[in-house]
């Protein structure tokens, strides 16, 4: 059933490298590399290098969580491309039973403000470091003429060329510099590795993993166009729309294939190519089912359509039944993660258990 639903959306091979060779175990590096390069080129603009080392402060420190874990008010500075310096806030919480001897896995959550979509007594029992920083507070969720925060830094005359990075690109640059302090934490196992985020978050959250390697798990919630849903034939959200009404989040390339729906549908890519090149870590998608906007059937066939990465190198990619999935339905047996969820738009306390249980497993 799947075969034929993904063959119905007649999407660009995976499989192929450009020069039409097959794609192999031995040629996957060179593969994935033409994977980001186009969504690069075409979509979320150029993903920005780190060109000198990250460095931190600790403003404040507090017992939370009915004191069984730390919470450490971090300011992290790294240097930019104008030569100068950006500065912005994180929030890392730290369980109690975390230490050298007992590392413990990280969550890097892309947040949308202190402290939504967060059980925090919970995740500390749960015994894992979340290390939290706000979308606001590294790059504006709005049309600011590239002019505050972060962006000048980039773009200080304010002019992007076409394959510029986008605000996704900016969070996902920050999740990976706060990623440089978690990873200095001697209770932190660095191959349990975390990025998270929901809605146009977890955007952002794949493509933060899928260009830092560093993080071995990353996970999707709910983040639909542009995210982990599939373009072709998709419901709900489309590139024209979401180009429309949020064209600061992508590069000005992403203007040309989103005139249409019928040029959106043309493109070189889509969107399992991002989730390929998170291979071979792992990648974790989350869907709820009244989530039409997002498309839980376009999220669930684009983890089916980036499976053959990881099975051409040998490893479980998206084990799950040959049908369309049903509330409560989750399948983590594989390199590629899935659940659904009933319910609406959000970031949940379930979501979250199974974030755990995979990263745990």
């Amino acid at each position: 059933m799947l075969k034929e639903l993904l063959e119905e959306r007649g999407l660009p091979a995976l499989m192929t490298m450009r020069d039409g060779s097959p794609v192999t175990a031995e040629n996957w590096g060179e593969r994935r590399r033409e994977l980001l390069d186009v969504l690069e080129e075409m979509e979320y603009g150029r993903f920005p290098e780190k060109i000198g080392e990250t460095t931190w402060v600790e403003t404040k420190q507090e017992r939370v969580a009915a004191g069984v874990a730390k919470l450490h008010e971090m300011d992290i500075t790294f240097p930019t491309p104008d030569g100068e310096s950006f500065t912005f806030p994180a929030h890392v919480y730290i369980p109690d039973i975390a230490s050298a001897e007992n590392k413990v896995p990280a969550f890097v959550f892309i947040s949308f403000g202190y402290p939504r979509y967060f059980p925090l007594e919970e995740l500390m029992n749960e015994g894992v470091v979340i290390a939290e920083f706000v979308m606001n507070d590294v790059a504006k969720d709005g049309e600011d003429n590239w002019s505050t925060l972060l962006a000048p830094h980039f773009f200080p005359d304010g002019k992007r060329p076409g394959d510029g990075t986008g605000k996704i690109g900016m969070w996902a640059y920050a999740a990976s510099r706060l990623a440089d302090y978690v990873l200095s934490l001697d209770c932190v196992d660095p191959a349990r590795l975390g990025v998270v985020g929901h809605s146009r978050l977890g955007k952002t959250a794949l493509w933060a993993g899928a260009n830092d390697e560093r993080f071995t798990h990353v996970f999707s919630n709910d983040s639909g166009c542009s995210g982990a849903a599939i373009t072709r034939k998709k419901i709900g959200e489309t590139f024209p729309r979401i180009c429309q009404v949020f064209p600061y989040w992508f590069c000005e390339n992403m203007k040309t294939i989103s005139v249409s729906i019928e040029a959106s549908e043309r493109t070189p890519f889509d969107q399992h190519f991002l989730l390929a090149a998170v291979c071979p870590r792992k990648v974790y998608v989350a869907s709820a089912g009244e989530d039409d906007w997002a498309d839980p059937t376009s999220e669930y066939l684009c983890c089916a359509a980036a499976s053959p990465a990881w099975e051409a190198q040998g490893l479980c990619g998206f084990a799950a039944p040959d049908r369309l999935p049903e509330a409560w339905d989750t399948f983590a047996e594989g390199n590629v993660g899935f659940h659904l969820r009933p319910g609406t738009h959000f970031l949940s306390r379930h979501d979250w258990i199974r974030y755990i249980r995979y990263i745990k497993a």
